[in-house]
C-alpha cells in the first residue's frame, strides 16, 4: 500500500486539477430531456383550450338571448347569471393559464442559460489548466503559447449571463425576452463551437511538442445555425417556427455536451496513460505493474 500512495502523490497537481475538472461535467453539463418540448407547445394548447371554452359560452348565450323578450325580469336574470358566471370563470382560467405558461417558460430558460454558464465556465478553467500543464512540459513552444491565447479569448468572449434575471424578465415580457434569450443561446453556441474547433486543432500539435502521442480526436461537429434567420422565420410564421428553434436549443447543447465528454476522455487517456498491468497470482485480478499490493484481494505482489 505505501508504494501505491507514493506513486499517487508524485503526479503533477495541475494534472490532478485537469482530471477533476473533466469529471465535474456531471455537475455542469446538464442535459435537458426532450420532455421540455412541452414548453413551446403550452401557449398553443392554452389558446386552444381557452378558445374552446369561449366558443362554448357564446353558443350557450345565443339561445338565452333569443328567449329574453319572452321571459319575466326574474326569469331573465336567472338565465343571464350562469352566462356571467361562465365569463368570470373563463377570465380566471385565462389568468391561471397565462401565469402557468409564463412560469414554466421562465423555468426552462433559467435551466438553459444556467447550464450554458456552468459548461462555459468549467471549460475555460479546463483549457487554462491544460495550457499551464503543457507549458511546464515545453516552455518555449509557440504552438502551446497560441493555445493559451485561445483559452484567454474563450474567457473574454464567453462571459456569464444572469440566468435568474433573464427568467424574471421573461415573466413580464415573454415574447421579446424569449426571442432575445433564444438568439443569445444560439449565437453563444455558434461562437463556442468555433473556439472549440480552433482550440482542438491547436491542441494536437501542442501535445506533440510536449511529448505526448497523437490523441486522434474525433472531428468536432459544429452547429452553424443563423439566429438572425431564426428570428425572421419566427416573425413570419407568427411564432410557430419558435417551436423548432426551441428544439434546436435543447439538441445542440445536449449534443455538444456529449461530444465534449468524448473529447475530455480521450484527452485524459493521452495525458494520463493507463499503467502497465500484471496478473495477481492469488486472485487473478489486474494489478498495476508498479503496485506492491493487489487492489482486489490485497495480497502482496512478489513479481
Amino acid at each position: 500500500m505505501p508504494g501505491d500512495i507514493k506513486v499517487a502523490t508524485q503526479r503533477d497537481p495541475t494534472l490532478n486539477r485537469i482530471e477533476a475538472l473533466a469529471h465535474r461535467r456531471s455537475e455542469t453539463d446538464r442535459r435537458m430531456g426532450y420532455g421540455w418540448m412541452i414548453i413551446p407547445l403550452l401557449p398553443v394548447a392554452a389558446v386552444i383550450i381557452i378558445g374552446a371554452v369561449f366558443v362554448g359560452i357564446i353558443l350557450s348565450i345565443i339561445p338565452r338571448i333569443g328567449n329574453l323578450s319572452q321571459q319575466t325580469t326574474t326569469t331573465a336574470q336567472s338565465a343571464i347569471e350562469p352566462v356571467v358566471g361562465g365569463i368570470l370563470a373563463l377570465y380566471g382560467l385565462s389568468i391561471i393559464v397565462f401565469f402557468a405558461v409564463m412560469f414554466f417558460g421562465a423555468l426552462s430558460f433559467y435551466y438553459m442559460i444556467d447550464r450554458r454558464n456552468r459548461h462555459f465556465g468549467r471549460q475555460q478553467l479546463l483549457f487554462s489548466g491544460i495550457h499551464r500543464y503543457l507549458v511546464s512540459k515545453a516552455p518555449s513552444s509557440e504552438t502551446i503559447s497560441q493555445l493559451g491565447d485561445i483559452a484567454e479569448d474563450s474567457g473574454l468572449a464567453e462571459g456569464t449571463r444572469p440566468a435568474g434575471l433573464w427568467a424574471l424578465l421573461f415573466m413580464f415580457v415573454p415574447p421579446i425576452v424569449g426571442l432575445i434569450a433564444s438568439y443569445n443561446l444560439t449565437q453563444d453556441m455558434r461562437k463556442h463551437d468555433e473556439l472549440q474547433s480552433k482550440y482542438q486543432a491547436t491542441l494536437v500539435p501542442s501535445l506533440a511538442e510536449a511529448g505526448f502521442q497523437d490523441p486522434n480526436f474525433q472531428g468536432y461537429k459544429t452547429h452553424n445555425r443563423d439566429p438572425v434567420l431564426f428570428v425572421i422565420l419566427t416573425a413570419i410564421t407568427g411564432g410557430l417556427f419558435w417551436i423548432y428553434w426551441y428544439y434546436t436549443l435543447l439538441k445542440d447543447y445536449n449534443d455538444h455536451f456529449m461530444e465534449h465528454a468524448k473529447f475530455e476522455e480521450q484527452l485524459l487517456k493521452t495525458l494520463i496513460p493507463t499503467p502497465p498491468q500484471k496478473t495477481c497470482g492469488t486472485c487473478g485480478g489486474n494489478v498495476p505493474a508498479i503496485a506492491k499490493f493487489c487492489p482486489s484481494c490485497g495480497r502482496q505482489q512478489t513479481g
